[in-house]
């Protein structure tokens, strides 16, 4: 039998995801039924086999298979993420290693995923300097005096990616989402900055998928902003069409971000005009999927990557000119 190291590798899709969500379990299970070859690398299996990637070469070696990546995605492949979710509790330098390696990795690809976009808060300067609506916003240690500066009778106050980097759902409960009135801003201890902005009166919250220029959309109905977490049998989620005003609104952001996929949260006001909060570009899309009783994202995610793998022999409708309700 021939040793592996003297087959040619072929091509394929990479995916990579560091915090245990099944979202790429899903695409590569899907992408294995379209006959399209794909490796998946969990947190999990990042010790359980050897894994090489030849740069020289473009080769990623995986046990005994090699393969010359040709799409990678990546998900929550951030050092402080991979730290986090380390079986055991990982080493900072084994857990900036792999995000490293994950690096490397996404650069070698002729398609990468999801593609760049600004970190935090910095999405919030870049979309009002690209002419989309925003709250007003500020990051303070100093909660009480950053509503007062707002000046708004309610304001939301959060810690931005949470859950990313505290794997213990029980520690979860100070860095909740809540709105507040200004003049009841608990005077809590502060271990770090947190986001304060405005609170926008607002007639529908959406959550808004791009996909490579495909679009989809889904309504979310919820009495506060921690409820998703702490009661989340009580979040009403609904499939959509997404309004023009968005759809223009999340293409924008893409095209000027160089954005592939994107989880987005908007809010639309009464005048129909989209408020933007931020874009994860690690977002989920399967407990969406499950509370509406429709699977389009995963289908989307799919064909996105199926198409870039065979961009050279593929044909059919442009992603620029598909809007899935």
């Amino acid at each position: 039998m021939p040793r592996s190291d003297r087959i040619a590798p072929h091509h394929a899709v990479v995916l990579m995801d560091g915090a245990g969500g099944r979202e790429l379990e899903v695409v590569r299970d899907l992408l294995t039924a379209l006959r399209v070859p794909t490796v998946l690398l969990t947190n999990a299996d990042l010790d359980g086999f050897p894994v090489t990637f030849d740069l020289s070469e473009r080769v990623l070696t995986v046990g005994d298979r090699r393969v010359r990546p040709a799409v990678v995605w990546t998900r929550h492949t951030g050092a402080a993420t991979l730290a986090a979710r380390a079986a055991g509790g990982g080493s900072g330098v084994e857990a900036a290693s792999w995000a490293g390696f994950a690096h490397q990795l996404t650069a070698s690809a002729d398609h990468r995923l999801p593609g760049r976009a600004p970190v935090g808060t910095v999405q919030v300067l870049d979309a009002r300097r690209l002419g989309v609506r925003t709250p007003r916003t500020v990051v303070t240690t100093d909660v009480a005096a950053a509503a007062r500066q707002l000046g708004s009778r309610r304001v939301i106050v959060k810690t931005p990616d949470f859950r990313a980097t505290e794997p213990n759902p029980q520690r979860w409960t100070a860095h909740l989402p809540m709105v507040v009135d200004r003049r009841d801003v608990p005077d809590a201890d502060i271990s770090g900055p947190r986001v304060v902005q405005e609170y926008i009166p607002h007639v529908r919250e959406l959550r808004v998928y791009h996909l490579n220029g495909g679009i989809c959309a889904f309504e979310v109905h919820k009495t506060d902003p921690a409820v998703v977490w702490t009661d989340p049998a009580a979040v009403r989620v609904s499939r959509v069409d997404c309004p023009l005003a968005v759809v223009a609104a999340v293409r924008r952001l893409c095209v000027a971000w160089g954005l592939r996929y994107g989880a987005f949260d908007l809010l639309l006001t009464r005048t129909g005009e989209p408020v933007f909060l931020e874009a994860n570009t690690d977002g989920d899309w399967l407990w969406y999927e499950r509370r509406a009783g429709w699977h389009g994202v995963s289908f989307m995610a799919a064909v996105m990557v199926r198409e870039l793998f065979a961009h050279d022999t593929s044909k059919g409708v442009r992603r620029s000119e598909l809007v899935v309700g």
